[in-house]
């Protein structure tokens, strides 16, 4: 009934004692039954352990590389609820207390992304602006864009992503009637900008998927994006 290979970790689904949750080093956090039905697949990286806390409705794995992912039993990550990014050295850590530097926002913040060069720091809110910080300067003002990507409980948290080889910002929009700039039938759109200037250069629609693409990624070469509703 495991989910492959080598089992590294298993846990009763508190809410539900016919169910369990297993970590494989195949690649997978699942949620199975005890009929051998995979009921959600959470990750897909090497899992070292597993754990679910029933208080706070939370799956947290961690892999052998030193990653922690905190995500809802419905499989979403845990963005940060105490409206900051924390910026920590893996080789200092010693508790909650020792990151390097807190980056304090107006909202809590679903995503926070280095460039490829690492040279900075992309962060979503959970309302209506991405941040842009230098990563060698952390204690100087970010540059803000605007943007509307509002949170709603139903709805995959909106990210903001890096192209892969350019300057370039990708995210998808979700159009608030009270954002400054918001327009009468107003797209769906995913918007890219320029991550120097904040400016907007370019805007993707598909009238054949009309829905808020919360997530976009360019492949490798960034010649394509993947999107999803």
């Amino acid at each position: 009934i495991g989910a492959g290979g080598s089992i590294t970790g298993l846990k009763f689904n508190p809410l539900n004692t016919n169910q369990f949750f297993t970590s494989s080093m195949e690649g997978t956090t699942r949620l199975q039954d005890f009929k051998g039905n995979t009921l959600r697949v959470f990750t897909s990286s090497g899992t070292c352990n597993l754990d679910v806390s029933v208080k706070s409705r939370v799956v947290v794995t961690g892999d052998n590389v030193g990653n922690v992912i905190l995500l809802n039993m419905d499989g979403r990550e845990v963005p940060s609820v105490d409206q900051t990014v924390k910026i920590w050295d893996l080789r200092q850590v010693r508790g909650k207390s020792s990151f390097l530097y807190s980056l304090l926002h107006r909202h809590p913040v679903n995503a926070a992304h280095f460039s490829p060069d690492g040279a900075q720091l992309l962060t979503t809110d959970q309302k209506s602006e991405i941040r842009v910080y230098s990563a060698s300067q952390w204690d100087c003002p970010p540059s803000l864009i605007p943007h509307p990507h509002r949170h709603f409980q139903h709805l995959t948290p909106i990210k903001a992503t890096w192209h892969p080889r350019y300057n370039l910002i990708v995210v998808g929009r979700y159009p608030d009637p009270n954002f400054k700039s918001c327009t009468s039938h107003e797209l769906r759109t995913i918007d890219v900008f320029d991550g120097s200037s904040g400016k907007m250069m370019y805007q993707l629609y598909d009238p054949e998927s009309s829905g808020i693409m919360s997530l976009n990624e360019f492949n490798p070469m960034g010649d394509t994006l993947a999107s999803v509703m």
